[in-house]
């Protein structure tokens, strides 16, 4: 754990943004408060298309997209609020683990597109279970991981856990694919 002093680099409400700020970073976060925004009134627009039995009045299938659009609308706004405030995410060496000097690592960004390919394709086949364990140790290997046992054991459970929630208490069916039967 560090004991260096924490320094809030942004401006407190009110004040004018350092000098020291970069016109195309403050720009740059506001087309990410925008695009956040957008998103959430895309969600929210769509989410209308869903049709909703009458016998579901109180909780339906609309219910989480609207909360989810509804929050990311708010978070933009606040985000562009907090952006033309002056309070920038102005990168320090505290922020975060990652390095913005360094170029993107293609080949994880490709390997992660091909585990994502991989769990669309096996959906149906394979199951919903089977699918995302293979989704979780892809994914895994690609960050870097080496322990497949290890992965393996995590990711079944995990999946077998979400079918368990979504299969036994919401109700929801998902793919059983080559476990059909078994439950």
């Amino acid at each position: 754990m560090s004991t260096e002093p924490i320094h809030n680099l942004a401006p407190a409400p009110g004040e004018q943004p350092s000098p020291g700020v970069p016109l195309r970073l403050r720009l740059a976060e506001t087309l990410v408060a925008v695009g956040v925004v957008v998103l959430g009134l895309v969600i929210l627009v769509e989410t209308q298309d869903i049709r909703v039995p009458r016998a579901l009045t109180v909780v339906g299938p609309r219910n989480v997209p609207v909360i989810v659009g509804v929050s990311l609308v708010l978070i933009g706004i606040w985000y562009a609020v907090d952006v033309l405030m002056g309070q920038t995410a102005i990168p320090s060496g505290d922020s975060e683990d990652a390095d913005p000097t360094l170029p993107a690592d293609w080949g994880v960004l490709a390997q992660l597109a091909v585990v994502m390919a991989l769990y669309a394709i096996l959906m149906e086949p394979a199951g919903f279970v089977l699918a995302s364990a293979m989704l979780f140790v892809g994914t895994a290997f690609a960050m870097g991981s080496r322990h497949i046992p290890r992965d393996v054991i995590i990711g079944l459970v995990l999946a077998v856990a979400t079918w368990l929630v979504f299969d036994r208490w919401l109700g929801i069916r998902l793919p059983p694919g080559v476990l059909e039967g078994m439950a």
